[in-house]
């Protein structure tokens, strides 16, 4: 696309900002999956390199000029089916850019609720590859010069064999360049902005989560007399074709009445077939031997998803954990072995004395015995010496 058919983005837009869902990330090579955030509005990404500042916006749009939507949105999809839909990037920074514009899949979200999509260099299977721009290209490489901006046409196209339920992926504007590191050693760097796309094909739906793999711990306390905290580690998985969000309450109960009940902040959107691992830590539990841990999700619809007229029920699940009173046994132990120390000590005393009492005893005895034995040998000497 050339320059005679760039839009310019007024200045008011500038001012007010235009990006209300992001995905912003920092690459070396491939690179990780893109990380979505949920910016509010006037978020953009910035990114200084050595010869200026490179930032730049990307928005929904009509097609004449952005519009205030944070995502792409579309429900009940027929498959088979072709919507048009428009883009628009704006260069924010002082000097030329080279733009890649493309979609792809997402592949899962993580516990911050931010979108995890494609790495740059795979090719995407599901939504991202329905997806065209004019002349029925996947990716465009356009460059848009400083403070201009573009609003791109792009289709999705749906096969006819698309899979009833929620789609999900981005369209994004990535700008790649080389910048050198340490040891001069040069590395490419990709930076990208994504907009997410949420389309849900017409057709059967199924909404559930499940609880699995759960694993716990326990942290005893220092003091015998202490609480402890448990460890809850589990994996919610989305078992339907819908996303999905929800509430989820972890307890555990001991024997005596010991028990803790933590209520975690609702589970980030988990999209069809992705799972999403969840650590809690219930305090306040005297380490009093067995104990059970007991997980609850009550699945919910996320906001400003389509109303759902299906049925949602719980889900659960438990998990056993020994609790071992660690600081207890040690001061037990240490009772066990003063008292243990204490009667040695005294039966070595007992002994000790006894030595002693038979020592002065027998010195007595012999004592006498030589006496006795003197006095009868002075008796019968006596006489003989008168003879």
């Amino acid at each position: 696309m050339n320059v005679s058919h760039l839009h310019r983005i007024p200045g008011r837009v500038l001012a007010g900002g235009f990006l209300a869902a992001a995905i912003v990330t920092g690459a070396v090579a491939a690179g990780p999956a893109a990380l979505a955030s949920q910016s509010s509005a006037g978020t953009r990404s910035a990114r200084t390199v050595s010869d200026g500042s490179i930032s730049w916006s990307v928005s929904p749009a009509s097609a004449t000029q952005p519009d205030t939507r944070s995502k792409f949105s579309y429900t009940n999809i027929k498959p088979g089916s072709t919507i048009t839909d428009h883009v628009a990037v704006l260069n924010r920074g002082k000097q030329s850019v080279a733009f890649s514009i493309y979609a792809t899949d997402a592949t899962g979200t993580s516990l911050s609720n931010a979108l995890l999509l494609l790495p740059a260099g795979k090719q995407p299977h599901d939504i991202g590859s329905w997806v065209t721009f004019p002349g029925g290209v996947s990716r465009l490489s356009i460059v848009i010069p400083a403070d201009k901006g573009i609003i791109e046409t792009f289709k999705v196209a749906l096969p006819s064999h698309a899979t009833p339920g929620d789609h999900t992926g981005g369209v994004i504007a990535s700008v790649s360049f080389q910048r050198q590191v340490r040891k001069g050693e040069v590395v490419t760097e990709n930076q990208r902005i994504a907009v997410p796309i949420e389309l849900r094909v017409a057709g059967p739906l199924h909404a559930g989560l499940r609880v699995e793999s759960i694993s716990t711990g326990f942290h005893s306390p220092l003091s015998p007399i202490g609480k402890g905290t448990a460890t809850v580690s589990y994996t919610v998985h989305n078992t339907g074709n819908v996303r999905l969000t929800g509430s989820q309450v972890v307890s555990v109960t001991g024997p005596f009445g010991v028990s803790s009940k933590l209520q975690l902040k609702d589970l980030p959107t988990v999209l069809p077939g992705d799972s999403i691992r969840v650590t809690a830590e219930p305090g306040n539990l005297f380490p009093v031997g067995p104990m059970t841990a007991h997980v609850l999700l009550s699945p919910a619809n996320p906001v400003g998803a389509p109303a759902l007229a299906i049925p949602v029920v719980n889900a659960s699940g438990t998990a056993s954990l020994f609790a071992v009173p660690w600081s207890l046994l040690v001061v037990i132990i240490l009772i066990v072995a003063a008292a243990y120390g204490g009667w040695r000590a005294r039966g070595w005393r007992h002994r000790r004395l006894s030595v002693k009492l038979d020592a002065v005893a027998d010195k007595a005895r012999r004592e006498t015995e030589r006496r006795l034995l003197g006095d009868t040998g002075t008796s019968q000497a006596g006489p003989q010496r008168q003879a």
